[in-house]
């Protein structure tokens, strides 16, 4: 499995962490990963590197579409729809921001992302907490609160 993996140990245990995740571990990880490349956008555009910036922002916009298509419309609407307004709110505030070259207006992304990535964490601690004991053949799907996410 490793020679898949070019060899590379961190992306193997990446790969295993990616694969073996709830959807709400999952959902934690986009943003903390949304988070890191958005923070060395922040950085391009204090450097002026505009290709750097781009390539990170472009980055940024493939996670915000991941989570997008992870929002589950079976799920309750009024939640589902107001993580929906959040998402594309983040991606007009992160372009405008790359646009203006205003780091703050993206620093301000981040802030939130860091919110939200804390309750995802905690939901999925929880849920880990409660599920230990019972089936281990549950699926993930199975774990997401109200069908926020499958």
């Amino acid at each position: 499995m490793q020679a898949a993996y070019g060899g590379n140990p961190t992306r193997l245990y990446l790969a295993q962490r990616i694969n073996s995740a709830s959807s709400e571990e999952l959902v934690a990880m986009l943003l903390e990963g949304a988070q890191r490349f958005l923070l060395e956008a922040v950085k391009a555009i204090h450097a002026k590197d505009l290709r750097t910036k781009a390539r990170h922002l472009q980055r940024v916009s493939e996670i915000m579409q991941k989570l997008l298509g992870m929002l589950n419309p079976e799920g309750d609407r009024t939640l589902v729809d107001k993580l929906h307004g959040i998402y594309i709110w983040w991606i007009k505030e992160m372009f405008e921001g790359s646009r203006h070259n205003r780091p703050e207006q993206i620093e301000r992304v981040v802030r939130q992302m860091e919110a939200m990535r804390s309750g995802w964490t905690e939901l999925a601690a929880r849920q880990g907490r409660e599920g230990q004991g019972q089936s281990e053949s549950r699926s993930a799907a199975q774990f997401s609160v109200e069908g926020l996410v499958g």
